[in-house]
C-alpha cells in the first residue's frame, strides 16, 4: 500500500485502507481494497511473482471511484464493462468497514529511485 501511494503521490497525507475478501459458492475468490480518501474500490488480483508484489494494487484493472464511476440504478449501467451501481459500491464499502482488515498508512517519504549502475 505504501508503493501504491507513493505512486499516486499520496504519501504526503495520512490514507486509510480496509481489505476485505470474498469466496463465492463456486470457489471464486475476489479481494477488495477500500480506499478512503479517494473513495475508491480496487479488485486486487495479487502477483505469482514475487517481484510484482508491490505494483499489483497498482495494476488493478478496477479501480472503481465513487464520484466517476457510479451510477443510481442497474439500468443506467446501460451494457458497460465498468460502471457499478452506487449501492453495490457502498455495500463493499461497508462489508470491509465490518468485516475487513484496517491499515492507516502514516504521511511518508517516498524513497528515490535507483540511478541505473555506471558501466
Amino acid at each position: 500500500m505504501r508503493h501504491f501511494l507513493a505512486t499516486f503521490h499520496k504519501n504526503d497525507q495520512r490514507n486509510h485502507f480496509c481489505v476485505v475478501g470474498y469466496k463465492w459458492s463456486d470457489g471464486r475468490k475476489q479481494v477488495w481494497v477500500h480506499w478512503r480518501e479517494a473513495p475508491t474500490v480496487i479488485l486486487w488480483g495479487g502477483s505469482r511473482y514475487p517481484e510484482y508484489v508491490h505494483e499489483s494494487l497498482i495494476m488493478s484493472n478496477r479501480h472503481l471511484e465513487l464520484a466517476t464511476d457510479t451510477v443510481p440504478t442497474p439500468n443506467d449501467i446501460n451494457g458497460s464493462t465498468y460502471l457499478v451501481t452506487e449501492a453495490w459500491w457502498r455495500a463493499v464499502a461497508d462489508d470491509c468497514r465490518k468485516h475487513g482488515e484496517k491499515y492507516v498508512i502514516k504521511p511518508f517519504k517516498a524513497p528515490r529511485p535507483k540511478a541505473p549502475d555506471a558501466e
